[in-house]
């Protein structure tokens, strides 16, 4: 599931802190960090996930490198963030 963790330079404990994320491929890791990239630096420390980033990127294939470059995908209905179909309409 997480082997290609097995061929980074991580530290102690980065290791696991990884794999507790739960990301399959380097790819899905870094589109975590790309997606929430406060909360991913804060997890390792900034300069070690920026270094760790490193090290996962050069991993990617070509079409891994192109999909991680591609702007994300909109939520919802041509992109617009809709009201749970249960809740009742505001008036403002």
């Amino acid at each position: 599931m997480t082997d290609y963790l097995d061929g980074l330079d991580l530290l102690p404990g980065e290791r696991e802190k990884l794999r507790l994320l739960g990301a399959k491929t380097p790819l899905a890791l870094l589109l975590m960090r790309k997606a929430s990239p406060d909360a991913f630096d804060a997890h390792l420390g900034a300069g070690r996930a920026t270094g760790i980033a490193g090290q996962l990127h050069a991993l990617l294939s070509v079409d891994e490198k192109a999909r991680f470059n591609e702007p994300p995908r909109p939520q919802g209905s041509l992109g617009a963030r809709l009201p749970d179909p249960g809740s009742e309409p505001t008036n403002s």
